[in-house]
């Protein structure tokens, strides 16, 4: 756990919560940027360890309003503004499905 949360720590650039907003931040990280506005490479996502790719995937999902199962995914994001319990009917652009395929094929060939 302590592992994780130092790659998330080094990843992750999420800017101010407005006090009472339980809503997720945007997906944006110190070393890709936001991811729902443009494709993260290839080369920019293999820089990354098991951990951070997990975290950016699912911090896509999170900032979309994803109702996560997995003790993981809760204790990382929190379900309070969940909205979505399948993956499939979370509202995702382009850039977002472009950079979850990439980063699961990523995950996928790595066996993270």
């Amino acid at each position: 756990m302590k592992r994780m949360l130092f790659a998330v720590l080094a990843l992750v650039m999420a800017g101010p919560v407005a006090a009472g907003d339980d809503s997720p931040p945007e997906p944006c990280f110190e070393t890709l940027g936001c991811v729902d506005d443009h494709e993260i490479s290839e080369r920019e996502a293999e820089k990354l360890g098991c951990d951070q790719l997990w975290t950016v995937r699912n911090s896509i999902y999170a900032a979309r309003g994803y109702c996560f199962k997995t003790a993981r995914g809760r204790e990382a994001f929190s379900n309070a503004s969940c909205h979505y319990d399948d993956e499939a009917q979370v509202p995702l652009n382009d850039y977002e499905r472009a950079n979850i395929r990439l980063i699961r094929s990523i995950e996928k060939r790595r066996g993270c």
